[in-house]
């Protein structure tokens, strides 16, 4: 059904008795029901639907409520919330209200029902009376403000490490907090592999949201029952960890798109950033692409080239990325809402894969040159870190330096020691001094630090 907004006249009429509960009524039920659930609205009083008659429904999350000729016969407490309205778009609004009310009416079948309900159902129900009487929310508003039209998608965000956090504070923060976060189950983390929750659920449990934490996406008929549930407009995704099958794709009716750290088609794959700064690259990005069941392969939505600091690291560009990220997604949801989204598909004669970075991709190899040593370093720090071994023991290197020049030493070799800087190892071409380390059992430290409680000569071998 059509829902009137401010303006018409029968939103200020006062609706009239039902006398006799009839087919006719019991249909009206059915499709104002229909009508509030497609709108993603929580009330509807028959007057916004142009019916003057004393009619509500509503479903605050437990199940949906009829009420004919609704009557409220106690109030008591008071509440102040923020109230919106489907016949006020747009606009929002402070509201004080009764905390708990009481409330009798007909049921569909004239069967007398008495309610009684506090907090998001008395102010439900309170708003939706209120429209029987020509009344709206604005009318009692202590302020009312303009709403941004992305702010009422119902959307769900999947993602699982801390690149994926200030995307998702990012949307709380603007108003479009999601309906649930969907993130990887607790695993085994740290020295006592012990069960940790990852780093978004931390942070969505924290901003009081929904969290699901299914073990399997793809053939499982329970989460996708649950996402169903939602009613998700949008999807969106960043470093969630796992492939979303087409069911799931098909899901929201606005699309599922996904934060990606690089300037797709390059780099699609787990490890961009690694990639990137393994690579040497001086330039990577972000992009927002609309997905499909390839990974990483759909239509470009939006994108921003980034420069990499000759000397940042992965936990430094990771962060600046991921800044980004959220700013470029609120952008991606406002489009989708006001102007309609950009879509570019890839350049397939451009496509190159960053797959996840190996265990002994963590091992330094000094028989390399000089720079690619040092990217290698920034790509692992701050955490797992890049490792070499020394005297038996793993030694842990978080910054270094590429110094040019061949010096005297074989690949590994500790050629000169820095006091107050550090120390520093042959490459196969130049070397690398190396400035922050973490001993094995130990904590990080400034490698000059790490000297003063070691005497490292000159000579010793590294790998």
């Amino acid at each position: 059904m059509e829902i009137l907004t401010v303006g018409h006249p029968v939103l200020r009429k006062k609706a009239k008795p039902v006398r006799h509960i009839n087919q006719s009524v019991r249909d009206l039920l059915d499709r104002m029901l229909r009508t509030m659930y497609a709108a993603d609205g929580v009330g509807l009083a028959a007057p916004q639907v142009g019916v003057s008659k004393r009619i509500i429904v509503l479903d605050v999350g437990e199940g949906p409520v009829e009420l004919v000729n609704p009557e409220i016969t106690h109030a008591e407490g008071e509440q102040v919330g923020t109230e919106g309205c489907l016949s006020v778009p747009g606009k929002a609004g402070e509201v004080r209200r009764a905390k708990t009310v009481r409330v009798t009416g007909l049921d569909r079948n004239g069967h007398r029902v008495w309610l009684e309900g506090n907090d998001l159902f008395a102010r439900a129900m309170q708003h939706e009376i209120d429209h029987l009487d020509g009344i709206l929310y604005t009318d009692r508003a202590e302020r009312v403000w303009d709403v941004p039209p992305e702010t009422a998608l119902r959307i769900v965000f999947m993602g699982t490490p801390e690149f994926a956090v200030p995307i998702l504070e990012g949307l709380v923060a603007a108003g479009c907090e999601p309906v649930a976060v969907v993130t990887q189950p607790e695993k085994p983390r740290g020295r006592g592999l012990e069960p940790r929750p990852s780093p978004v659920k931390v942070a969505a449990l924290a901003c009081g949201l929904k969290v699901l934490e299914p073990e399997r996406v793809r053939d499982n008929p329970g989460f996708l029952e649950e996402l169903r549930g939602l009613r998700p407009h949008v999807i969106v995704t960043a470093a969630y960890g796992r492939i979303l099958p087409k069911e799931v794709l098909d899901l929201p009716r606005l699309g599922c798109f996904n934060v990606h750290p690089s300037l797709l088609p390059r780099y699609r794959g787990a490890a961009p950033i690694h990639r990137a700064l393994m690579n040497g690259d001086a330039v990577t990005g972000v992009t927002i692409v609309h997905m499909s069941e390839e990974m990483d392969a759909g239509d470009i939505v939006l994108q921003q080239e980034v420069a990499i600091d000759p000397d940042e690291d992965r936990g430094a560009l990771e962060a600046r990325l991921a800044a980004i990220g959220a700013e470029l997604m609120l952008r991606t949801l406002r489009l989708l809402v006001t102007e309609g989204l950009p879509r570019r598909p890839q350049d397939p004669r451009l496509v190159t894969y960053a797959p996840r970075v190996g265990r002994e991709e963590e091992r330094i190899d000094w028989d390399r040159p000089a720079q690619e040593v040092v990217n290698r370093i920034r790509a692992r720090s701050p955490r797992p870190g890049a490792h070499t071994v020394i005297d038996g023991a793993p030694l842990k290197i978080l910054q270094a330096a590429a110094i040019a020049g061949l010096l005297a030493g074989q690949p590994g070799e500790v050629v000169e020691v820095r006091p107050g800087e550090g120390f520093v190892v042959a490459a196969r071409d130049g070397a690398v001094l190396v400035r922050t380390v973490q001993p094995a059992g130990g904590r990080v430290m400034p490698a000059a630090a790490y000297l003063n409680g070691r005497r490292l000569a000159v000579g010793a071998l590294l790998g």
